[in-house]
């Protein structure tokens, strides 16, 4: 009975303690369960709806570009009217927003094994604005004329770079470059022309056609039969203005929607009613270097001016922030831009380091750099324009020079853009400065030699870097895409050592627009409006 008894209450305290762990389970599952309910309830809460799809409809208004013509593409002067016909015209290939060709009315090609003989396949099923069919024969049309046109076209440049054109059959082109390389192909971003030729209303292929047109302002619509998506936006008014002021001030009183601008001082605009985006542009700020000054042919001497600057300064002060620096002469947002280039951020006592490597030391009681008994001065030169911001900057930079205890002796010569025999000019090629601040307007292509061949037309301050000049070159002459970006990338690097001039910033200008449009970050210059076909007017809630 004992061992019964005992068996018996063993029996019980096992089954007690089991009765006890299963309510225990079905606590924890319940408290599990309800955790797990509130999770999803609070994931409910917290995930954020989709973004609702782009709407289709409405209708922006911006101003006209000054003295325009709507009638020829390839005779445009400026930026903006560049930027009106990219909504009417496309090209074979097109420039995307970081320098990267994309397929346009081309759509694949391939080069020969040298890379100077390339066959476009072109799309089908495209049609011109008069519903007639896009074909080859249109692209050898364009360039006939544009040869035509020599130095009369915009696009002249791209045209020097093509030997020759040759439509294989309607679809198939086949091109000949003057000079072997990937780069060529930067050159068939033109526009092309129905049968190559101007009209009093455009024909193009692209996003919007001309509905009408003025003289006071251009109505464009969208093209329903375009080969991609149907624009979002239904139309485009370019209105006249007879200045940028004057439609800044436009847009203030609710008469256009959206102005692009130059102006440092557009941030004022900004509101929640206005966005107001910074663009970069192909604009470099340099300081041209003299080397027959004997003492800036010394690298380190170069790169302690480089390190005495506080490019962040003149930004901030001078340019409102509508600049970006940058060390090389390649965009910073461009895909082939080498980030490991970027090495001269203000350090004034790394300047004084390489400076008293040179030689040079800062004198106790005058604090000016001295060298056997020899001050440090330097001629810094400038335009003198309408455009005043460069000068201010000048001013700036002299000021930072002479904290670094240099002599600086600033002059301002009178300059008008395009004038090439200005004072200022004259100064420039024959190099009587030590410094020059000067702004240089780069192409896409990534092409350089024209700043670093001795013989290039945009070649200035008696450097000679044969070793820099032959890796411009190779960029060129790569016979790939891959083969392009690290020659550049190599390019790039170099440069920061030998410093051979000093790249300061790159410009931003600024597109001002009201907040309800949407769509528009990519927005670039050149082409302001190469992404127009996404933007869309954002739901209003009533």
């Amino acid at each position: 009975m004992k061992n019964t008894k005992s068996y018996i209450r063993t029996s019980l305290v096992r089954r007690a303690a089991a009765f006890l762990l299963a309510l225990l389970f079905c606590l924890l599952c319940a408290c599990s369960a309800q955790t797990v309910e509130k999770e999803e309830e609070a994931a409910l809460l917290t995930t954020p709806s989709p973004a609702p799809a782009p709407l289709t409809g409405g209708e922006i208004r911006l101003p006209m570009p000054i003295n325009a013509d709507i009638t020829d593409p390839l005779r445009v002067n400026t930026e903006e009217m560049l930027s009106l016909f990219s909504l009417i015209y496309e090209g074979l290939i097109s420039v995307g927003s970081t320098g990267k060709l994309t397929a346009e009315l081309a759509e694949s090609w391939t080069g020969d094994e040298a890379a100077k003989v390339w066959t476009f396949t072109l799309r089908s099923g495209v049609k011109w604005h008069s519903g007639s069919d896009f074909t080859a024969y249109d692209v050898t049309a364009t360039f006939s004329r544009l040869k035509e046109l020599g130095a009369d076209s915009y696009y002249a440049y791209q045209a020097k770079k093509i030997e020759s054109m040759r439509a294989v059959d309607d679809r198939t082109l086949e091109v000949t470059m003057a000079q072997a390389g990937y780069a060529s192909l930067y050159a068939l971003a033109f526009p092309v022309m129905q049968g190559g030729q101007a009209a009093a209303l455009p024909v193009g292929t692209g996003p919007f056609l001309l509905e009408s047109w003025t003289g006071q302002e251009a109505r464009l619509i969208a093209n329903g039969n375009w080969w991609k998506q149907r624009p979002y936006l239904d139309a485009i008014v370019f209105v006249e203005r007879d200045s940028n002021e004057t439609a800044l001030a436009s847009y203030q009183a609710g008469q256009l929607d959206m102005v692009p601008s130059s102006n440092t001082g557009v941030g004022r605009y900004r509101s929640e009613s206005t966005t107001v985006l910074d663009v970069m542009t192909q604009t470099a700020e340099l300081l041209l270097i003299n080397s027959n000054n004997a003492p800036l042919r010394d690298a380190n001497v170069r790169k302690a001016l480089s390190y005495a600057l506080d490019r962040g300064k003149i930004i901030a002060n001078i340019y409102m922030n509508r600049a970006q620096p940058c060390d090389v002469p390649v965009a910073p947002d461009s895909w082939i831009y080498e980030s490991k280039s970027k090495v001269y951020d203000y350090n004034l006592a790394k300047a004084r380091e390489l400076l008293a490597e040179a030689g040079w030391e800062q004198d106790e009681e005058s604090g000016l750099l001295m060298r056997n008994g020899q001050g440090f001065s330097v001629r810094l030169l400038v335009n003198e324009s309408s455009e005043t911001t460069r000068k201010e900057a000048a001013n700036l930079i002299a000021s930072q020079l002479m904290e670094l205890g240099m002599e600086v002796e600033l002059t301002a010569a009178p300059h008008a853009l395009g004038q090439s025999d200005s004072e200022y000019m004259q100064k420039l090629s024959a190099g009587t400065y030590d410094l020059c601040l000067i702004g240089v307007n780069l192409g896409r292509d990534g092409d350089l030699t024209e700043v670093m061949d001795p013989a290039g037309t945009a070649h200035y301050g008696n450097y000679s870097v044969p070793e820099l000049t032959a890796m411009a070159k190779d960029i060129l002459i790569a016979k790939d895409e891959t083969a392009y970006r690290e020659a550049a990338s190599a390019f790039q690097v170099k440069f920061a050592e030998e410093l051979p001039f000093i790249v300061l910033y790159f410009r931003l200008n600024s597109i001002v627009y009201s907040a309800e449009i949407k769509g528009v970050s990519e927005a670039r210059e050149p082409d302001i409006m190469y992404t127009a076909d996404k933007w869309y007017i954002n739901q209003r809630q009533d």
